[in-house]
């Protein structure tokens, strides 16, 4: 039973995406910002960093080709930066001293760097217009910063789950 309670977890945040995003208001203090929960990615590499690696690389395959077929008309772009995102961050982890801040900055550069890409074909691929300051100022830092306050709530209840789950793991 508590082995379907991450992948549950999981599952509930990829839901509640989208469930989010309904409830955002359209403009914020008079500005029109583009705010994109990054919600399940960011507990991937939560996980990615504290849990066992190979096991959330798989995570992040299944999730990102589900987040290509329910929200992308590309297949394959998530599928692929959601297990790179979270590959990278957990081999940087064991170079870095891991602690709540290097945790912070690495899941920030990291969902820069996935949005940043997401632009990039956006613009290459789709024929979507919108300079880079324009994405920068109106996309980027909103979601940067909406996700970094997913980020302080969730990260110490998560990761003391993680850290009790995989003792339970490796006591089996």
């Amino acid at each position: 039973m508590k082995r379907w309670i991450l992948p549950f977890l999981l599952t509930f945040t990829f839901y509640f995406e989208s469930v989010f995003v309904e409830f955002l208001p359209e403009k914020i203090f008079g500005h029109v910002w583009i705010l994109v929960p990054r919600f399940l990615i960011i507990l991937l590499m939560i996980m990615g960093m504290n849990y066992f690696r190979n096991r959330t690389l798989i995570y992040a395959a299944v999730f990102g080709l589900l987040f290509d077929m329910y929200y992308n008309e590309i297949i394959g772009v998530y599928l692929v930066l959601f297990p790179i995102a979270v590959y990278i961050s957990a081999k940087l982890m064991k170079y870095i001293f891991s602690n709540f801040f290097t945790v912070f900055l690495l899941s920030m550069i990291s969902l820069s760097l996935v949005e940043t890409l997401i632009y990039g074909m956006n613009i290459l691929v789709l024929r979507k217009h919108m300079d880079f300051n324009e994405f920068a100022t109106i996309r980027l830092v909103p979601t940067l910063i909406l996700n970094a306050i997913f980020f302080f709530i969730i990260y110490f209840p998560f990761n003391r789950f993680l850290m009790n789950r995989k003792k339970e793991e490796m006591n089996e």
